[in-house]
Protein backbone atom coordinates (compact mmCIF):
# COMPACT_ATOMS: atom_id res chain seq x y z
CA UNK A 1 0.00 0.00 0.00
CA UNK A 2 1.34 3.63 -1.10
CA UNK A 3 0.56 6.52 1.43
CA UNK A 4 0.89 9.71 0.49
CA UNK A 5 2.14 12.05 2.76
CA UNK A 6 0.45 15.29 4.09
CA UNK A 7 1.55 18.50 3.21
CA UNK A 8 1.08 19.49 6.50
CA UNK A 9 4.35 16.89 7.26
CA UNK A 10 6.63 19.56 5.62
CA UNK A 11 5.31 22.77 7.50
CA UNK A 12 7.50 24.49 9.49
CA UNK A 13 4.56 24.18 12.14
CA UNK A 14 4.19 20.58 12.66
CA UNK A 15 5.64 18.74 15.69
CA UNK A 16 6.52 15.19 15.07
CA UNK A 17 6.48 13.96 18.61
CA UNK A 18 6.22 10.19 19.02
CA UNK A 19 2.50 10.28 20.38
CA UNK A 20 2.18 13.33 20.02
CA UNK A 21 1.45 15.12 16.93
CA UNK A 22 0.70 18.88 16.93
CA UNK A 23 0.65 22.16 15.15
CA UNK A 24 2.96 25.23 16.75
CA UNK A 25 0.64 28.41 17.43
CA UNK A 26 0.27 30.31 14.51
CA UNK A 27 -0.03 27.24 11.75
CA UNK A 28 -1.91 29.14 8.62
CA UNK A 29 -5.68 27.94 8.17
CA UNK A 30 -4.96 25.47 5.29
CA UNK A 31 -2.37 23.69 7.34
CA UNK A 32 -4.49 23.35 10.45
CA UNK A 33 -7.33 21.95 8.62
CA UNK A 34 -5.48 19.50 6.60
CA UNK A 35 -3.44 18.11 9.92
CA UNK A 36 -7.44 18.34 11.53
CA UNK A 37 -8.76 16.23 8.49
CA UNK A 38 -5.57 13.96 8.85
CA UNK A 39 -6.07 13.49 12.70
CA UNK A 40 -9.61 12.33 12.42
CA UNK A 41 -9.13 10.10 9.80
CA UNK A 42 -6.46 8.08 11.54
CA UNK A 43 -8.42 7.88 14.90
CA UNK A 44 -11.38 6.96 12.76
CA UNK A 45 -9.36 3.94 11.26
CA UNK A 46 -7.89 3.44 15.09
CA UNK A 47 -11.26 2.46 16.25
CA UNK A 48 -12.20 0.55 13.26
CA UNK A 49 -9.33 -2.05 14.56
Amino acid sequence: MIIEVPKFYDSPYFVDEPGNWHLKPGAPEETVEEFEQYMKMLNEELEEH
